[in-house]
């Protein structure tokens, strides 16, 4: 039987697009711009000690345990989350004030398949919620005292996670959140049109459909903060968002952030593009998340 020219280019075109959709879905579970492990707690001159425990699944985490320079009998700490494609020494850069300055103990850990810890995917919540009760365990296990005043720091994956997690943790007794995402499938869509110019219809659309299938989990798109957020209270929240981010629009933010419950507040740095609330915020934000940690820890 011949084939149409017709015919064919529309069999070849579905392939391209099917293609490039099962490519996309690959995008998010293997980051295409990871952080490399180059930055250190001793290039800041901090003491730490090198850690590693493993998820529920059995993949192996790694992780630095910062203490407080007051010393043993100071036991609050942070459990520190990093951002999608990063890893916990980005974090480091700039927050160890909190350790330096501020004299929290300071718990630092990859999520798996960044970093220095193992497993193949990320899946931006559905595996990483795992990961973040390793970590708790963790603490429970080695270190009890310092699980008594637990505090959570998130940056964008990692606030989205600890956002997820933390219903069912009640040992965290403080949160701040740095522009998390809102819902899986909105940010999934800010980042292919951001990145690649690529519409939701049908190509993210059908990306996410691969997603669940490479995954294995029917559920995974659907580990969205926003379906978590309102149960953290009554525990305090500081959210902060970048007025200049394209990624987690500000609006984002402000929809998670209405969502939750009281007590909590809301910080929009004017100017701050993703990733760099710090850079541009610089002292004021120093002083509003140490004390913001201080007075609720």
């Amino acid at each position: 039987m011949t084939v149409s020219p017709t015919v064919l280019a529309i069999i070849v075109a579905v392939a391209a697009l099917l293609v490039a959709c099962w490519f996309g879905a690959g995008v998010i579970l293997y980051p295409p711009r990871m952080s490399r492990n180059d930055v250190y707690p001793e290039q800041f001159g901090l003491r730490y000690e090198k850690v590693s425990f493993k998820s529920a699944d059995g993949v192996e985490l790694r992780g630095w345990f910062l203490p407080s320079p007051h010393g043993p009998s100071e036991r609050r700490t942070i459990l520190m989350c990093h951002g999608w494609g990063d890893n916990k020494g980005d974090l480091l850069k700039f927050t160890h004030y909190l350790n330096e300055k501020a004299g929290f103990n300071l718990f630092y850990f990859d999520f798996r398949s960044h970093g220095e810890s193992g497993g193949e995917i990320t899946t931006m919540g559905f595996y990483e919620i795992r990961d973040f009760a390793a970590a708790i365990d963790y603490l429970r296990r080695e270190k009890p005292a310092y699980l008594e005043r637990l505090g959570v720091f998130g940056l964008s994956m990692g606030a989205a996670v600890a956002a997820m997690a933390l219903p069912e943790h009640p040992e965290a007794k403080a949160v701040v959140l740095e522009s998390p995402f809102t819902t899986y499938r909105r940010v999934v869509r800010q980042y292919g049109w951001i990145h690649h110019h690529v519409p939701y219809w049908p190509l993210v659309w059908i990306a996410l459909l691969f997603l669940k299938i490479r995954v294995g989990e029917p559920r995974v798109d659907e580990y969205s903060p926003l379906n978590f957020i309102k149960r953290i209270a009554p525990r305090p929240l500081l959210m902060i968002g970048g007025g200049d981010d394209r990624l987690m629009l500000e609006s984002d933010v402000r929809e998670l952030f209405d969502a939750a419950g009281d007590p909590k507040q809301l910080w929009i740095i004017p100017g701050a593009t993703h990733g760099k609330c710090h850079e541009t915020g610089g002292l004021e934000y120093e002083t509003r998340i140490a004390g913001f940690f201080s007075r609720n820890l």
